[in-house]
């Protein structure tokens, strides 16, 4: 444990800076300071939230300290990503990019964020992204439909908690205060799923909204077997549209079903959001509803 400080700031924030060896000892000094730690990883937002004094931590608990957090691995049951792991390196990997090129795709496209300095690019870590309901809403979509699971370690063990479920309904992380994600799993998936990440900037100050949709026939390229729809920045949940998919779930691909499913969906994950927003992130879903229907059966596509 070493004491440090902000001087650049009006006044000094002082905290204790505290680097754990292992996922276990970083588990103890959550759990024994409560709401007086805060976990880092690269500190883009945390160090940005402490300077503006959104936040004032007694005890920083560095993650960067304890091996075995950052790596991009894959083998037979799919890929697997260290909670440490840049966003950065992920875009560059070969493996990231063979194995889960929409989560490539959505990180490159990713909004800077609360820190906007360019060191803070190339630090932001996959754990630290996903901390947070804001800052998950670029790499989410693409992660849940890719059916990842966050490994997360407490004092009791480990677990691992679908991608869809990391946050509660109130943007609440489904784990403990007191247990660290250590890391996120990617099943290998079939060849023929149509994976398709997209992102609609809004005029005049108006949000950025993305969707993620990956679509499945059958054997035959006829019928649609799988359909899943997220989208994120509509509202401050990372949306699903688990109703709306039930339009085109077992029937050959058709244009109408496709604008229908497309307006069930802006609808469903909408909330409470205004004529336009909905308008929009409908457009956004039907075209990403047809580029995965190209992507999944390619020539096949061509006519519908």
């Amino acid at each position: 444990m070493q004491s440090s400080f902000f001087n650049d700031l009006d006044g000094i924030i002082e905290f204790e800076y505290l680097e754990p060896k292992t996922t276990k000892e970083a588990c103890a000094w959550l759990n024994q300071y409560q709401e007086n730690a805060k976990i880092i990883a690269g500190g883009t937002k945390l160090m940005a939230s402490m300077r503006q004094r959104k936040i004032t931590p007694r005890y920083l608990i560095n993650l960067k300290s304890i091996l075995n957090l950052e790596f991009i691995t894959a083998d037979e049951e799919g890929l697997r990503i260290g909670a440490l792991t840049t966003l950065y390196a992920i875009s560059q990997s070969s493996i990231a990019n063979d194995k889960a090129k929409i989560l490539v795709e959505a990180i490159q496209q990713r909004e800077p964020g609360v820190n906007q300095a360019r060191w803070a690019y190339y630090m932001a870590t996959m754990g630290g992204h996903l901390s947070h309901p804001a800052s998950s809403v670029d790499i989410a979509p693409p992660l849940i439909i890719l059916g990842a699971k966050a490994v997360v370690e407490g004092l009791k063990g480990w677990k691992t908690i679908p991608l869809e479920d990391l946050f509660d309904q109130n943007g609440e992380a489904a784990f403990q205060k007191d247990e660290v994600l250590t890391e996120i799993r990617i099943p290998k998936l079939s060849a023929d799923i149509g994976l398709v990440y997209m992102k609609s900037g809004g005029s005049s100050g108006a949000p950025t909204f993305n969707t993620a949709v990956s679509l499945q026939l059958d054997g035959k390229h006829v019928n649609v077997e799988e359909l899943r729809i997220v989208v994120g920045g509509v509202t401050p949940k990372i949306m699903e549209a688990r109703e709306a998919v039930g339009f085109m779930k077992d029937k050959p691909i058709d244009n109408d079903l496709i604008e229908e499913t497309a307006r069930a969906a802006a609808k469903e994950v909408g909330g409470r959001s205004d004529a336009e927003a909905e308008g929009r992130a409908q457009e956004l879903i039907e075209e990403a509803i047809r580029q995965a229907v190209d992507r999944a059966i390619g020539e096949f596509a061509l006519g519908y």
